[in-house]
């Protein structure tokens, strides 16, 4: 499970016994690097994996804490990124190694990015400010919906698309009408 800002203690646990010089971390660290080239950018991953927080930290279950760094350069200009995230997991070490958790980690975003980021990204669903559940669940359903129709009828550029749609209203109602008739046809 990720561990964002959301949980500020736990964050901070964690980045703190990761920051720390190595000599002063204790002999339980394990860790793995996957190099990939792709999408004219060099990328490293490298994922470090400890139980040594596990008697500290206040989480049910906790097995592994987490740090994944990526680094990459675009091979373009040469500029050089770093991005860097923590986990925790009730999967131990005897289950899942370093190089296995990178695996999963990286399975999870495969999942997680075209459902969610298509929606994030098109309709802002991150800053969306609805609570209740209800409301939530029927806007994630609505944006799904125009989500799916966009992709029928707009191969292609989705946020093209969507401006498009916005713009012309009632070409977007034809999309809709479209998309239903053709449910029963």
């Amino acid at each position: 499970m990720p561990v964002k800002a959301n949980q500020p203690a736990l964050l901070e646990a964690i980045q703190t016994w990761f920051e720390q010089p190595l000599a002063l971390r204790g002999l339980d660290k394990r860790t793995t690097q996957q190099p990939n080239k792709a999408n004219g950018r060099l990328e490293v991953r490298t994922l470090e994996a400890t139980t040594e927080l596990n008697g500290y930290l206040d989480w049910p279950a906790l097995a592994q804490v987490l740090r994944l760094e990526r680094r990459w350069t675009k091979l373009k200009t040469g500029q050089t990124f770093t991005q860097i995230r923590y986990a925790v997991t009730n999967l131990p070490p005897a289950l899942a190694d370093a190089p296995q958790l990178l695996k999963l980690w990286r399975g999870h975003w495969v999942i997680e990015s075209p459902l969610h980021g298509s929606r994030d990204v098109l309709f802002g669903e991150d800053r969306s400010r609805l609570s209740a559940p209800r409301s939530a669940r029927v806007f994630a359903v609505l944006r799904n919906a125009a989500l799916s129709v966009l992709k029928l009828f707009h191969p292609g550029s989705l946020t093209a698309a969507r401006d498009y749609c916005a713009a012309q209203p009632l070409y977007a109602c034809g999309l809709l009408y479209r998309s239903v008739s053709d449910w029963f046809t």
